[in-house]
């Protein structure tokens, strides 16, 4: 049996000590973990072959650029003594530009909010909305209140929408709290 990590006890704990008292009999909670999901489920096995080997093309195309600018500053050193200072500014501008070309393309394909990440959430989205539903169903199926998931520290995965939304409440509270200062000023 998986043990509960110590966010998701802390979260747990946390929970239960703030219901009031006659919802906690009535509370249940569950938890996945979906680092098993990932492993077991053969459309999370398609999706990361396909970006490990999107990956693998977008290095192989930095290190051939790179490559490039390896030469052109090797280039440059052989004919350094022979070139006219014109030459030599143009060189350095084209390798300079060469830097920035690799520079933007590494970013654009594997930084943060480049390509590789994109690709991965596209492929990923229809696949998390399957899980999603799945879940929920499972949830309102066997009364789950909260399920939390062990492998993302304890977040909630799900959480019984009817009972436990307060983003109306809180979105009402605000506004009277906002009413109530423009009223006082």
């Amino acid at each position: 049996m998986k043990r509960l990590g110590i966010p998701s006890l802390i979260m747990a704990l946390s929970l239960s000590a703030f219901l009031p008292a006659a919802l906690q009999a009535d509370v249940k909670i569950g938890y996945i973990d979906s680092e098993i999901l990932r492993e077991r489920m053969p459309e999370f096995q398609q999706i990361q072959r396909e970006i490990e080997r999107l990956r693998q093309q977008y290095e192989q195309e930095a290190l051939d650029r790179q490559s490039k600018l390896v030469k052109l500053q090797e280039d440059f050193q052989k004919q350094e003594l022979l070139l006219s200072e014109a030459k030599k500014a143009q060189m350095q501008v084209e390798f300079e530009a060469a830097v920035q070309q690799l520079q933007e393309f590494t970013q654009d394909k594997l930084g943060p909010n480049g390509e590789l990440i994109r690709k991965n959430i596209e492929l990923s989205s229809p696949i998390f909305e399957k899980v999603n539903a799945a879940l929920e169903e499972l949830a309102e199926a066997e009364s789950y209140d909260f399920i939390f998931d062990v492998a993302s520290n304890g977040a909630i995965v799900y959480a019984d929408p009817e009972r436990y939304n307060l983003t109306e409440s809180l979105l009402e509270k605000l506004e009277e709290a906002r009413e109530a200062q423009e009223a006082g000023q």
